[in-house]
């Protein structure tokens, strides 16, 4: 035995030594290997993430603008040639002014209802050309210091100065480009002198100018969103213009230029889209720092920069980390082989079976028969009691995290499961099912809530609830919000989705006509929307259409 327990220990410790300076070696070896490019890599993915986070909501402001363009010229095919420009007709002035004037009143309700569903608008406006002839000057509206938009005077053209660059450059640049375009940072004397972006469209009819159409934002909404970037340690985030001045630095002045500019050997870095994968360094405040950059859909350049010391300081703790853990594991597995290896060789060995499956989530796996008096027989014993009350507790936990208490359908976590698997499948075609969401929000919860008590509410949302289960019984259904629910379709019931919402709509109308209670009754707006495979859409964006189309039937039914 003795002989064989010294076999096992020289060759387990051997093994265990070899391991450990085999992965070790190779992971210093490959930390060792690691080239400029891969810092290059993780600057240009940080800063990727944030061009993205800007661009997307740069992008959202241009789509609502271009919708209201798009509803201008729409409403402008009914505007006759001959009523363009300045005219002493009386009469052609008359005319002028009705069609313009409707023109306004028909852009400002399109563009209002636009304008509330733009996060981050200062104001929107229509600046109509005074040189038509018209007394219509368009319209203007601002939340400045409000947290709902509030009309004000219109903007007045002809008190626009050409030659003032600092406050008039929102009217004029477009005009100058033909095109809808990007226009700042500038003060605006509209909202105060504050810095401001806007996103401006010239609007044309028979090649004369009617106005000018746009949108303002904050410049402080836009380097709010990079301010609190977090670049390694003590590294930030620059927004320059196009002329390389600063815009926004956390630690130098608006309007200087940066380092990296000043000390470029390559006189037309600057004129580069983006840094790409160049390997940029320069000297700052007596420390060498590593810069990244990109241009955003309003030109401007995004930049990124950190010491070049902490870039390289986790390649340097990882190394230093191996070393130490490696030595840490020698030498207690050393120790724990050498003395322990006789007597607990054999038995924790299955036990290390059978407790791998228990982490791996198999509470059903049956640990081996160790009765001795000594620890692994207890650690054996109390193996088995941990995993027959994880089977419970694990039950337990399950039905709880992904029931509704309320209705006792799926709640918003089990919605979130199904949707990850349903858009796991979609990716592969071979896997890929059609299917269809339907969303449902009961009118008037809150109303009852308040006026009936919250038990009254309670019987209002069970009701409905058990109405959506027993229509579409083959489908399962969540409760994703307070009032809201909603029904994952597939197979037959996706087949017969439109039969299925009719018979929803007929069997509410039928228990409304006997319901005599206002909480009694099944008041519930609905949409439904089916994924398209095409647009290769996730679960969230047909949902999203469902949730419009059920808010559409809401406006329907309450005839707004």
């Amino acid at each position: 035995m003795h002989s064989i327990r010294v076999k096992i220990t020289a060759v387990t410790i051997a093994a265990i030594l070899t391991s450990i300076i085999a992965l070790g070696g190779i992971g210093i070896l490959t930390i060792g290997m690691e080239s400029d490019q891969t810092s290059v890599e993780n600057m240009r993915l940080l800063i990727d993430n944030t061009e993205y986070k800007l661009d997307t909501y740069m992008d959202s402001v241009e789509q609502s603008v271009g919708m209201a363009v798009h509803m201008a010229d729409d409403s402008l095919q009914n505007l006759d040639l001959f009523l363009l420009g300045s005219s002493n007709d009386p009469e052609q002035k008359k005319a002028l002014d009705k069609v313009m004037t409707a023109h306004c009143a028909e852009v400002e309700h399109a563009f209002t209802s636009i304008a509330n569903n733009t996060n981050g608008v200062a104001t929107y406006y229509y600046c109509i050309n005074s040189d038509l002839g018209s007394s219509e000057h368009g319209f203007f509206w601002s939340r400045l210091g409000s947290e709902k938009f509030v009309k004000q005077e219109p903007l007045i053209s002809t008190e626009l100065d050409i030659n003032d660059t600092e406050h008039s450059t929102w009217y004029y640049q477009p005009l100058k480009a033909g095109r809808p375009v990007w226009v700042g940072p500038y003060k605006a004397y509209s909202l105060g002198e504050m810095m401001t972006v806007s996103y401006v469209a010239p609007i044309y009819r028979y090649g004369f100018l009617i106005g000018v159409l746009g949108m303002d934002i904050l410049f402080d909404t836009m380097t709010s969103q990079i301010s609190n970037i977090k670049v390694y340690d003590t590294g930030f985030a620059i927004l320059l213009d196009t002329e390389g001045r600063i815009l926004y630095h956390p630690k130098a002045k608006s309007g200087t230029i940066p380092e990296f500019l000043e000390q470029n050997e390559d006189g037309d870095l600057y004129s580069h889209l983006s840094s790409g994968n160049q390997l940029i360094r320069y000297q700052a405040n007596g420390k060498e720092r590593q810069l990244a950059f990109t241009t955003l859909r309003n030109k401007m350049k995004l930049a990124i920069t950190a010491p070049v010391t902490e870039i390289n300081a986790s390649q340097k703790r990882l190394t230093l980390n191996i070393l130490v853990v490696a030595l840490v594991i020698l030498a207690v597995f050393t120790v724990l082989t050498m003395v322990m290896m006789n007597a607990l060789t054999r038995p924790l060995v299955r036990l290390a079976a059978a407790s791998r499956r228990l982490m791996d989530g198999d509470y059903t796996a049956e640990l081996a028969e160790y009765n001795g008096k000594d620890e692994v027989g207890t650690l054996t014993q109390s193996f088995r009691k941990m995993r027959d009350h994880m089977q419970l507790y694990i039950s337990d936990l399950n039905s709880r995290a992904y029931t509704d208490a309320l209705t006792g359908v799926k709640n918003k976590g089990a919605f979130n499961i199904s949707a990850r698997r349903i858009d796991s499948e979609s990716r592969n075609p071979e896997q890929r099912t059609a299917y269809g969401i339907v969303m449902f929000d009961l009118d008037d919860l809150k109303v009852i809530n308040d006026r009936y008590g919250h038990e009254r509410g309670d019987i209002y949302l069970q009701t409905a609830c058990r109405l959506i289960c027993r229509v579409f019984a083959h489908s399962p259904v969540y409760r994703v919000g307070g009032d809201e629910f909603c029904v994952l379709m597939q197979f037959a019931d996706y087949k017969a989705r439109d039969e299925l919402i009719l018979e929803f709509d007929r069997e509410a109308a039928a228990w409304n006509e006997k319901a005599e209670q206002p909480w009694e009754r099944i008041e519930v707006s609905r949409g439904m929307a089916v994924y398209r495979p095409e647009r290769n859409e996730t679960v969230e964006q047909v949902l999203d259409r469902a949730d419009k189309a059920m808010y559409r039937n809401k406006r329907e039914r309450k005839g707004t």
